[in-house]
């Protein structure tokens, strides 16, 4: 028992101290005094904070987790100005997520998956890097909507609800059932996946694929690769899935452009998956 206390309180420094670093990305100034330096240094140390306390740790996972950090952090600065570097960062940044390789490295701290901790590292230092060298257009990052990008998010969510989720239906992707718990535990647990879903899924998926693919190739081709990169999901290859979610991709983008940012297409994606996890299986 106070084995299990002790696991739970160095899992929770952990992730209280990475969503510290990610959630200073909501503030401008606080973007930009992530240095390249201090992004590299600061990579580990989240791993470090679990991993020795608990006795997980691995000198091939500490290092994979600097040399990751250093490699997208310093892309731009070994690398001339070309759109096939831009292109190539997009792919750096997709690869570790997509083959699933933060499993790999951030060991278990007991039966606590601690992978996640490595996804927020590595979108973050993907968003700064990006935001600083490439300095996009059109983007309108932020983790809060305005009003205008809620009103449009939801309202593109209205129109693509019916569309997806019989498309979902049909490809026996998903099935609607309603929920067993108590209203005020599934409106509980709706917000908390919202927000969670707003916050890191949505924020970097809607970042990469609106904020920069949608720019360089359309909206139809950053839906189709939206929908294939959903291929892993559960099982590989998951079609359905595919489908579902480059179908959804087109409304999420249909909303990026009517606000000009991905805040709204954010809402969107957000209000979609929530309602997924809660009112269907």
């Amino acid at each position: 028992m106070e084995d299990s206390a002790g696991t739970l309180v160095w899992v929770a420094l952990a992730a209280v101290l990475e969503a510290c670093f990610y959630f200073s990305m909501a503030w401008e100034k606080a973007r930009e005094r992530w240095t390249r330096e201090w992004l590299v240094a600061l990579a580990p140390v989240s791993y470090l904070v679990y991993s020795v306390a608990l006795g997980v740790f691995s000198v091939q996972s500490l290092l994979m987790i600097a040399a990751g950090a250093a490699v997208a952090a310093y892309w731009f600065r070994a690398l001339p100005r070309r759109r096939w570097v831009e292109v190539g960062y997009v792919v750096l940044v997709a690869a570790p997520i997509l083959f699933k390789v933060f499993p790999f490295v951030y060991a278990r701290a007991g039966d606590v998956r601690m992978d996640s901790l490595g996804q927020l590292l590595w979108i973050r230092v993907g968003v700064i890097t990006v935001l600083r060298e490439m300095q996009p257009e059109g983007v309108g990052f932020g983790f809060w909507p305005r009003a205008r990008e809620w009103k449009i998010g939801a309202a593109h969510y209205a129109v693509l609800l019916p569309v997806v989720f019989a498309l979902a239906a049909v490809t026996g992707f998903a099935k609607f059932q309603w929920p067993a718990s108590p209203w005020w535990e599934t409106a509980l647990r709706a917000v908390g996946t919202f927000l969670g879903i707003l916050w890191v899924v949505a924020l970097s998926e809607e970042f990469f694929f609106r904020g920069l693919l949608q720019r360089w190739i359309g909206i139809v081709g950053a839906s189709v690769l939206f929908g294939m990169a959903h291929l892993g999901f559960r099982v590989f290859p998951n079609w359905k899935f595919a489908v579902v979610a480059g179908v959804a991709g087109v409304f999420y983008g249909l909303a990026y452009s009517r606000a000009g940012g991905i805040r709204a297409s954010m809402v969107a994606h957000a209000l979609t998956v929530a309602t997924w996890r809660v009112l269907f299986k």
